[in-house]
């Protein structure tokens, strides 16, 4: 089992012995039966030469390619779809993830703050994307927590030849932030909040994880509107059964007010589009994207004849000394 020790420097601010048994209850995921399609065993021998996360696509390069075909590396990384943040240029070998995630990315830059130094929590990082785009930035540590088996594997994949020393993936959920007590100088929490049944308390426990004066990025799907309210969809939204509630953004943005954020303000409200979210090889049919939740007639709404989603960005803060 790997080891919790690069946390030890914040221990005092932990609850250490239920996150010491929480990691060992998850790590014992790996053994069941239905895990062993995403536990790979050993990994194809290359060497990095160039590791660059400052573009689109997160490249890791070598100084003499080998084809990935050849040395079973295309086979490890399609063992492990659908690949769904991206993308992923490892070596030869491009991974279009469904998701553009870059341009979720491009969207926070305009107002990230200076991360050089911090330490960061990623809730939902899925298979660390976003991660590997704050390494370029040198914080002193990435926690990235998703308890999803098959992200973990896409990031310990990715890892295996970044070496990223200061990036760290957990198989734990966002109900176990009040673990961490004041541990964090930023905290990203994307398309996260709608999965959830009780979106304040996230924001409650993000406040608390928070060091005084820390920020927090919040975004989710959202639905237009000027008033404060939220869709709760009686059953699926864009076909997602795991939806709860979809906000107005001033209704996104006074949750986070409720739960005592401060200087709460709007980075992005996008529409979301099949550039950014659509099937790709690398997340083929039969798995289901964008375009296949909104009604072919009239994609201003769902198949169910809910507002289409867009997505919403916001950026808030703790206040000093809460």
């Amino acid at each position: 089992m790997k080891s919790l020790d690069y946390l030890l420097p914040y221990k005092d601010n932990i609850d250490w012995e239920n996150l010491c048994a929480l990691k060992e209850e998850r790590e014992s995921w790996w053994e069941r039966e239905s895990s062993k399609r995403w536990k790979i065993e050993s990994y194809p021998q290359r060497e990095v030469d160039q590791r660059d996360f400052s573009d689109s696509w997160v490249t890791l390069s070598e100084k003499s390619p080998v084809d990935s075909h050849q040395d079973g590396l295309h086979d490890v990384a399609k063992q492990l779809s659908p690949w769904k943040k991206g993308p992923f240029k490892l070596f030869d070998l491009d991974i279009d993830a469904e998701w553009r995630s870059d341009y979720k990315w491009q969207r926070i830059e305009k107002k990230l703050v200076d991360l050089k130094d911090k330490v960061i929590l990623d809730v939902g990082c899925n298979n660390g994307y976003f991660m590997f785009r704050m390494a370029q930035h040198q914080p002193e540590l990435v926690l990235g927590i998703d308890p999803v088996l098959p992200m973990q594997a896409q990031f310990d994949l990715i890892q295996n030849y970044a070496k990223c020393p200061n990036l760290h993936f957990e198989l734990f959920g966002v109900e176990h932030m009040p673990l961490f007590k004041e541990v964090f100088d930023v905290i990203f929490h994307m398309g996260i909040v709608y999965h959830h049944r009780h979106p304040i308390q996230q924001m409650l426990d993000i406040r608390e994880s928070l060091k005084p004066g820390g920020t927090v990025y919040l975004e989710t799907i959202g639905i237009p509107g000027e008033e404060s309210y939220a869709l709760f969809p009686e059953d699926r939204y864009a076909r997602m059964r795991n939806v709860w509630f979809v906000p107005t953004l001033s209704c996104f943005m006074n949750w986070a007010k409720k739960a005592r954020l401060i200087n709460v303000e709007v980075v992005a409200d996008t529409d979301l589009t099949e550039d950014e979210q659509r099937i790709t090889p690398w997340c083929p049919p039969p798995f289901q994207s964008l375009k296949d939740s909104l009604d072919p007639n009239d994609p201003s709404v769902t198949v169910e004849g809910h507002p289409a989603p867009r997505r919403f960005l916001i950026k808030a803060s703790k206040k000093k000394g809460q």
